[in-house]
């Protein structure tokens, strides 16, 4: 009897430990089932940047608020100035000096190169050019008189063949009066005449013409002749032009190196001074303000959080069953929490490696842990009506309707 007992306690311990295996694997199943169906949520997020200023200083303004709007570039504080300004106007006016020293020296070297020049050059025309411009204006004066010669003979030719021409004319009106000759033999007459008379005045024109020019080469051979008392450079002034001209240069090239030291100080003054402006780094909005006016601050102290305006996103989390079926630049749709609305976004990335485990693994059975993968997902057309933070739910892959 006890022997049957027995029996019947063991059959039932081990229906038992059989039945609850099922129920273990069967409630297993479930929970992977649960976690591969699961819609992950995440929140949306934005990239911020600290702006902070180069130099340390005492804050005098602060040009924009939290909740702002800034551009990339746009001036949003200023530290005091005034020490740097004076030192920027004093290296200004430096460079001022550096540059009155600079003409100053230009104009020196300028009048002995001009000095130099006019000893060489009286020196070469004293040697070689003056009696050759003297020949040249007297060889000019000759030409023009004998052209006034030609002209005097041209004027008497032609003053003759009108006399003629004027005499037949009235010859011919006489006739005409008396019937012995026709109109016609008048008229042609009286065209003879007037293109003789034509000629007669235009060779007078010309030779007065030639008169002018006579008198023009007379004072050209007089500035040549006069040119000769005016060559008394000498050799000796142009050694002394020669120095003054060496000492110039020299005078120069100092002026010059004066302002290349004046000029870097300006551009270190003016670098330091642009630092007491703080720009936005980039677009976007202000989030956070750290100090007030009047405060001290180091360098590097952030003074603004900027939530940028670059596209945002959102961070999911997907077991290794479900990320199988994603690819980095593939369109998903999520959906906003608060209001349901649906909103387009592209996987960016996914992570290479699994993050932590959304299950951990019972070794009793030889099951392994079930990890997740970091999805990110950007929005380049979120409305900006919609602040970063919401909470979005995955609704799929693609753009769902």
């Amino acid at each position: 009897m006890m022997k049957n007992l027995r029996y019947i306690v063991f059959i039932l311990m081990f229906a038992l430990i059989v039945s609850g295996a099922i129920a273990l694997m069967s409630s297993q199943a479930s929970t992977e089932d649960s976690l591969s169906s699961k819609e992950p949520t995440a929140y949306i997020e934005a990239n911020t940047i600290n702006a902070s200023f180069k130099m340390g200083g005492r804050i005098t303004e602060l040009l924009v608020d939290e909740g702002d709007t800034v551009k990339k570039g746009q001036v949003i504080a200023r530290l005091e100035s005034k020490e740097l300004e004076n030192k920027v106007a004093q290296a200004e006016a430096a460079v001022d000096l550096a540059e009155g020293k600079i003409a100053e020296a230009s104009g020196a070297k300028k009048a002995a190169t001009a000095k130099e020049a006019q000893g060489n050059e009286a020196v070469t025309v004293a040697q070689q050019s003056i009696e050759s411009q003297i020949d040249q204006a007297e060889a000019a004066v000759k030409a023009a008189k004998a052209n006034v010669q030609a002209l005097d003979t041209k004027i008497n030719s032609a003053k003759e063949l009108y006399t003629i021409a004027k005499t037949n004319y009235d010859r011919m009106v006489q006739l005409q009066k008396e019937g012995a000759v026709a109109q016609i033999q008048v008229d042609e007459a009286k065209s003879k005449m007037e293109q003789a008379k034509a000629e007669y005045l235009g060779a007078v024109e010309q030779e007065k013409a030639a008169s002018a020019q006579v008198e023009e080469a007379k004072a050209s051979l007089q500035n040549a002749i006069a040119n000769r008392g005016k060559v008394n450079v000498s050799k000796k002034d142009v050694e002394v032009a020669n120095a003054s001209l060496t000492q110039a240069e020299g005078a120069v090239q100092s002026a010059k190196g004066g302002k290349s030291q004046a000029e870097a100080a300006l551009e270190e003054a003016k670098t330091y001074l642009g630092y007491t402006e703080l720009v936005a780094p980039a677009d976007g909005v202000i989030a956070t303000k750290s100090i007030q006016i009047g405060e001290l601050v180091n360098t590097g102290f952030p003074i603004f959080t900027i939530e940028t305006t670059d596209t945002r996103y959102a961070k999911f989390y997907f077991d290794e069953k479900q990320v199988l079926d994603l690819e980095r630049g593939d369109r998903a749709t999520v959906e906003l929490i608060a209001s349901n609305q649906k909103v387009i976004g592209k996987i960016q990335t996914i992570s290479p490696a699994g993050d932590f485990a959304v299950k951990k693994a019972n070794q009793s059975l030889g099951e392994t842990d079930i990890r997740s993968f970091a999805v990110k997902v950007e929005f380049p057309d979120l409305p900006s009506r919609i602040p970063t933070g919401m909470t979005v739910k995955w609704v799929g892959k693609g753009e769902l309707k």
